[in-house]
């Protein structure tokens, strides 16, 4: 049993560092795009980085199970060694949600 624990508290670690400098990378550009072109006037500072937090941990933790349960082949799972797949694919889906939520569209 604690080699289970052992091996799924790995994989949540090691998708935390292969998806950390994508997630941050997109974080970054959804700071911008709030800030810059979709920015209400009644937003606060604080509702953004709110915003921001939530889309980051959300997306996280969209992109563990898909990290853990992967159906293709684990060569797969990075594009080009570089960019994570399932990082994308939990942003591509908390980005929107999260912006809708704070009023941002």
């Amino acid at each position: 049993m604690s080699s289970h624990l052992f091996s799924f508290i790995e994989a949540i670690y090691l998708a935390f560092l292969v998806n950390l400098p994508i997630q941050v990378i997109i974080t970054i550009a959804q700071w911008l795009v709030m800030a810059r072109f979709i920015a209400p006037q009644d937003k606060s500072l604080c509702d953004a980085f709110r915003c921001l937090a939530a889309t980051y941990l959300s997306a996280f933790l969209l992109a563990l199970p898909i990290w853990l349960f992967w159906p293709l082949a684990n060569d797969l799972v990075l594009y080009s060694n570089r960019i994570s797949i399932p990082a994308v694919i939990g942003e591509l889906i908390a980005i929107p949600f999260w912006l809708k939520r704070y009023g941002y569209f």
